[in-house]
């Protein structure tokens, strides 16, 4: 997907140190279709604020002071369904990331990354993929090989025909702004038809609702 000229990715960025949140708001500010759109030192102070901003992806670090951000993610992913969420951290122990994944994160990426896997990183999670650092990556594919996932046994709740359409459209690679314009609906539309299925999947994040539409179609 090109991004248009006129229209630049949209970053937030929720970081404690000082010293990342400086390295982070240059990466990104430096590179062409991209912009920072806020950055905030704590979940608490990031909640009342981001929507404000509608970022296309938020940058999320996990220790940070006061409210974890597994908890983070979880709040604005609900607030936020159309923004991807991508945890940028020291750690990278099975328990943290997949309770960042639980929570609804798209990605997962840690901070002695190369710029440019951040910078990919960024665009890969608004295209509707899922950044892995590869320590990361190998772990989680170790943990699936061992504990295969199993497929859901509860049936697809009833989605409205527009829902369904929606989610068609998630499923091929769109994303939500694209989703709007082949269907012929506002972005915003999209954005509340989007808060509506994860309400009745029970997900919290457009990469849950497409894997459980998905499987639930393949049943």
């Amino acid at each position: 997907m090109k991004i248009d000229a006129e229209k630049k990715l949209r970053v937030a960025i929720i970081e404690d140190s000082k010293t990342m949140l400086v390295t982070l708001k240059g990466l990104i500010g430096k590179t062409d279709g991209m912009e920072v759109c806020g950055t905030w030192e704590s979940a608490e102070a990031a909640l009342p604020k981001i929507h404000t901003c509608e970022p296309d992806v938020v940058l999320v670090d996990l220790e940070l002071p006061g409210m974890h951000g597994h908890d983070c993610i979880r709040i604005l992913s609900a607030v936020l369904p159309c923004a991807a969420f991508v945890v940028l951290t020291i750690h990278d122990d099975a328990e943290r990331v997949f309770g960042a994944i639980e929570a609804g994160a798209n990605g997962y990426l840690l901070k002695n990354s190369q710029h440019q896997e951040i910078i990919d990183g960024i665009h890969m999670a608004q295209k509707g993929g899922s950044p892995l650092s590869p320590a990361v990556a190998s772990m989680v594919i170790r943990a699936f090989q061992k504990n295969p996932p199993k497929k859901p046994t509860v049936p697809l709740p009833s989605l409205s025909p527009r829902e369904r359409q929606i989610l068609d459209h998630l499923a091929k690679g769109s994303v939500p702004k694209e989703a709007a314009a082949d269907l012929g609906i506002s972005y915003e539309t999209v954005r509340d038809y989007l808060k509506q299925i994860y309400q009745k999947l029970h997900v919290r994040s457009r990469t849950e609702a497409v894997l459980r539409y998905i499987d639930a179609k393949e049943a």
